[in-house]
């Protein structure tokens, strides 16, 4: 009995360690992306004439609590299922190879250049991952609680 539960914990190691991988560097590229989206957001309000201070100090936490690691989590279950692992890991790898590029696109060409998905899902089924697993959800009340929606909405006025 004992040697089958070594067996087991030992063939299911690696695939725990390879899921903890994929969700701690999904952590990372998030964080990191989503401070270049803000970052990009304020260029474009400041081009259109808004005082960029307002939305800089509003700019909201983007370190991952435990809600946005089940969703990332989910996120990765979700789109693991309809394509596969090694597509989710060139997604990530994709992901972390566009970060340079970020601080020099507005979100038209961003729009345009960056294509993550893996192979099998759509924008709209990545679009209806995200939702369900509650990640937009998170983001908009993080910039909600943040005040940068609000700020964000003054700039635009």
């Amino acid at each position: 009995m004992k040697h089958i539960i070594l067996q087991l914990t030992l063939i299911c190691l690696p695939a725990m360690a390879f899921a903890e991988s994929q969700i701690d560097r999904l952590a990372s590229i998030s964080q990191a992306m989503n401070t270049s989206m803000f970052e990009m957001m304020i260029r474009e309000a400041e081009a259109e004439g808004a005082d960029p201070e307002p939305l800089r100090a509003t700019i909201p936490d983007g370190t991952w609590d435990e809600n946005l690691r089940d969703a990332g989590q989910c996120m990765l279950d979700r789109m693991t299922d309809l394509s596969s692992a090694s597509a989710v890991d060139n997604m990530l790898d994709e992901m972390e190879a566009a970060l340079p590029r970020l601080a020099e696109m507005d979100m038209e060409s961003m729009g345009e250049e960056l294509d993550f998905l893996p192979d099998g899902i759509t924008d709209d089924m990545s679009i209806e991952i995200n939702s369900e697993c509650g990640m937009v959800d998170l983001m908009m009340e993080r910039m909600e609680e943040s005040g940068f929606m609000a700020a964000m909405m003054n700039a635009m006025n």
